[in-house]
């Protein structure tokens, strides 16, 4: 069967269908499915997943840093719907992806979506305290994807930093996008807590930022797909202009040649 999506469909529309299946010989015997469809405008190219399980609801943070920057995006909200379609996400070239305080492992449910979402050219700018807590960062999708090396000790884990500080040599932070961004402080009341993380990038992975300390806390990946990885909440750093300012600069990176 094959679902046609009207060209005149609205950014966000849906449609269900039913098809009903009756064996040719026993026609007592038959069943039923239904089939959602939802349209995704041309011009809405991010998904803005939402896993931080309203505790609290940051939502609103990541929708207004994305309006700023300019960017036109769609919703999901996992808490509402935690079945999120893998063919949905391919429509979308990039996908913002927060986790806010839900741990341990919020994304393990949904790491083989994301590998085949990245395997297909994917970009993903995705961040979290506590998205690697416990053994949830030793995962192959976490080491092989996210480029993230994690042994699962608290020799990393839950390292509170006052502010996270641009790296002069990345494509993101650094003098590739002048200017560069200096030290930045979060804001540890937005969420109630301070687990930030410290990482070890592999596989060709860029620092993005350092902790306090001078140990990395977010990354960049560049291949035949892209990912930004911050080990620490979005919500929570610097002002809202910051923000904005943070996620131009991961679509720029996401963006180039």
């Amino acid at each position: 069967m094959k679902v046609a999506v009207p060209a005149t469909a609205a950014n966000g529309a849906t449609n269900a269908s039913t098809v009903t299946a009756t064996s040719v010989g026993s026609p007592a015997v038959s069943a039923s499915a239904t089939i959602n469809t939802i349209a995704v405008g041309a011009d809405f190219n991010t998904l803005l997943v939402d896993n931080d399980d309203n505790a609290p609801n940051v939502q609103p943070i990541y929708a207004t840093a994305l309006t700023t920057a300019g960017v036109k995006f769609d919703v999901w909200d996992l808490k509402t719907d935690a079945n999120l379609p893998s063919n949905y996400m391919k429509a979308f070239r990039t996908i913002v992806w927060f986790t806010g305080n839900s741990y341990p492992g919020p994304i393990l449910p949904y790491e083989a979506k994301l590998k085949s979402y990245l395997d297909g050219g994917g970009r993903l700018f995705i961040n979290g305290q506590d998205l690697l807590d416990q053994a949830a960062g030793t995962t192959t999708f976490v080491r092989d994807y996210l480029h993230v090396t994690w042994d699962g000790s608290e020799t990393q884990n839950d390292k509170r930093t006052a502010n996270v500080n641009g790296v002069a040599t990345s494509p993101v932070t650094g003098t590739a996008q002048p200017p560069a961004i200096g030290a930045v402080a979060l804001d540890h009341t937005v969420l109630g807590a301070a687990f930030e993380d410290r990482i070890t990038p592999n596989g060709g992975a860029l620092v993005a930022f350092t902790d306090d300390s001078g140990a990395p806390d977010a990354l960049s990946f560049s291949g035949t797909y892209r990912v930004v990885f911050l080990a620490f909440p979005l919500e929570a750093y610097g002002t809202a202009a910051q923000k904005a300012d943070l996620v131009t600069r991961v679509m720029n990176f996401f963006a180039a040649p």
